[in-house]
């Protein structure tokens, strides 16, 4: 395959902290096109090198066999509501990430939907495994997840999710969960709770200016976490959805959540009950958050 370099596409970040994630990271690349299909994908991301782009044309295209992405590459679709790839897998994740050491990785402008898996994913249907040692870091923005059957599941993960739309409708579960299980090379988060908390530093997954919607009945999160789970959810709109973690009581022997930070978010609810979030181990920080619609003087997290 011919290989022509160009610029691959930058981007100008409001936060400090997402701008750091780029730095020292090589801006030359090589765009492959794929022509939507999981199996061209998968073919393309087992040949190219990091810092290479897969790009995906506007249509729908349905995958029934999982995608594992192996380099530091970015998949880009044409925008939301013109890349669509409906989930048809069973059993296993849509896309299976690995974050490549000393690289980025990232997912930007394509719109997931259900296309017929019949389990609940708890695993995740996009699942992304880092590490918080290595130089690894992540990126998924200007995407849409539609009423999956499943979430998004990240394992020690440095990074951002940004300008992302997440919609429940029909479906159980919180859209993403947070795990720091190898902290430090440890497991079950030993590592994370042994550590200083760190607020105000980059070691943490940044979830911001999202949207979080919830066109179904009750309350369900907008996140979760386990085994030392460290995270930021900072400038989001939250719509009748919670920003919730689990503890020991559900886990067993892996740690509960290590360090929450939440700032800076619109909470409306419509009146289906008090609460914005939970915390059932570890350290939070809330404030500057602006919360309407729950019961009137009852608000708590």
């Amino acid at each position: 395959m011919e290989r022509t370099n160009v610029l691959r596409f930058r981007t100008l970040c409001r936060s400090a902290m997402v701008i750091w994630i780029w730095n020292g990271f090589s801006a030359l690349g090589t765009v492959y096109h794929s022509d939507g299909s999981a199996a061209s994908v998968q073919a393309l991301n087992d040949q190219i090198l990091n810092g290479d782009t897969i790009t995906i044309p506007a249509g729908t295209f349905t995958w029934r066999t999982k995608v594992t992405i192996t380099k530091g590459i970015t998949l880009q679709g044409a925008g939301v509501g013109s890349s669509i790839i409906k989930d048809a897998v069973n059993g296993m994740p849509l896309i299976q990430i690995g974050l490549v050491a000393n690289n980025l990785t990232r997912i930007t402008g394509i719109e997931f939907q259900d296309g017929g898996r019949s389990i609940n994913e708890l695993g995740g249907i996009i699942q992304i495994t880092g590490s918080n040692t290595n130089g690894s870091k992540l990126r998924m923005d200007h995407c849409k997840i539609n009423d999956l059957n499943g979430m998004i599941v990240a394992e020690t993960v440095i990074g951002v999710m940004d300008h992302n739309t997440f919609i429940r409708a029909t479906r159980n579960g919180s859209s993403v969960v947070i795990y720091d299980s190898n902290w430090n090379g440890a497991t079950n988060g030993d590592a994370s709770w042994a550590d200083p908390t760190q607020f105000g530093s980059d070691r943490f997954l940044f979830l911001e200016d999202n949207v979080f919607q919830n066109n179904g009945p009750g309350q369900p999160g907008a996140t979760d976490a386990y085994a030392g789970a460290r995270f930021v959810v900072r400038n989001n709109q939250i719509f009748d959805r919670l920003v919730q973690t689990h503890g020991t009581e559900s886990t067993g022997r892996p740690r509960g959540t290590r360090a929450v930070e939440v700032y800076n978010n619109t909470f409306v609810g419509s009146d289906r009950n008090r609460f914005v979030g939970g915390l059932r181990s570890g350290i939070l920080l809330f404030h500057h958050n602006t919360i309407s619609g729950f019961w009137t003087g009852s608000t708590e997290f």
